[in-house]
């Protein structure tokens, strides 16, 4: 599901599910990358092997047309991920896989405190080894924004997208609120949420949550690879330029799924990271629950 991109840098699936394109945490961001490496364990055969994954994310989008009161504007853009696995990991036979989602829509002001936005969000989610029509998958989401004074906001997202493992409802309740001059905690619940203490205008530190769930076609056997995390975290972050800013971040899986399934073993319906009826079974050995590391790199434009 990552509005990653979630929504906040809606970085592909839910987590990523709305990439950048909301004006939440006093700033806006148009491009942004960023490099995560997850160490990881695998029980088979009551033996432990370890091995890693490497996640490289891009994003960037961009208000295309604004209207002449500047309360109206064409959103485009692209998130990028691909996430490489090497290391000794029997009956683990993904290698790598590819998101590419782009990003077309609309936001609206309504009103100096309502703002309503519509994405549409289709995605080729694959190995590339073999990509074909079905590698597509199709969502949307609709998000309105209401400031109920300069120190908060509330935001909610409602959407719905195709995935391999079945249809997903996306239900996001977003917040963005100035606790004073230092304190700020936004995000997009269940899958971001940042509680940021600004410890001078270029370095702040503080604690975040990361979500995704999404899923990507492979070519074996027409079966799929889901990708599911909660990513709880500390992060310290430092403006290297009057809009470029670097974040690195120390994150504990509390939620972990790196998991291959058969085509048709799928969720009867999931909402955001809840499934709802039988749970597929998985077709790999066990992948255990772990830390994460990610530096990221993000070009930021104030907003009130």
């Amino acid at each position: 599901m990552m509005f990653t991109r979630l929504v906040a840098g809606l970085s592909l699936g839910v987590g990523v599910l709305l990439p950048m394109a909301s004006q939440a945490q006093g700033y806006a961001e148009g491009v942004g990358l960023s490099y995560e490496v997850l160490p990881l364990k695998l029980t088979a055969d009551d033996t432990q092997r370890t091995f890693r994954a490497d996640v490289f994310r891009a994003n960037v989008i961009l208000p295309l047309l604004v209207s002449a009161d500047s309360t109206g504007s064409v959103l485009v853009g692209t998130s990028l991920e691909h996430l490489r696995f090497t290391g000794e990991r029997p009956g683990f036979p993904v290698r790598s896989v590819t998101g590419i989602l782009p990003l077309v829509g609309y936001r609206k002001r309504l009103s100096p405190q309502l703002e309503l936005t519509a994405l549409a969000l289709p995605a080729l989610n694959s190995d590339l080894r073999d990509v074909q029509a079905r590698d597509l998958t199709w969502g949307g989401v609709v998000r309105a924004g209401y400031r109920t004074s300069a120190r908060r906001a509330y935001r909610l997202t409602l959407g719905y997208r195709q995935q391999f493992y079945g249809p997903q409802y996306i239900v996001l309740l977003g917040l963005d609120w100035q606790l004073g001059q230092r304190w700020r905690a936004f995000g997009d619940l269940p899958t971001t949420f940042t509680l940021s203490y600004a410890a001078s205008p270029k370095f702040a530190a503080g604690f975040n949550l990361n979500g995704i769930n999404t899923a990507y076609r492979l070519q074996d056997r027409d079966r799929y690879f889901q990708y599911q995390q909660g990513h709880y975290g500390l992060f310290a972050e430092a403006y290297v330029s009057a809009h470029w800013a670097l974040r690195a971040t120390a994150a504990y899986a509390v939620t972990r799924r790196l998991d291959v399934f058969e085509k048709n073993d799928q969720w009867p319906a999931t909402i955001d990271y809840i499934g709802l009826g039988q749970e597929p079974v998985p077709l790999n050995p066990l992948i255990e629950k772990g830390p994460a590391f990610k530096v990221a790199l993000s070009y930021r434009v104030a907003t009130p």
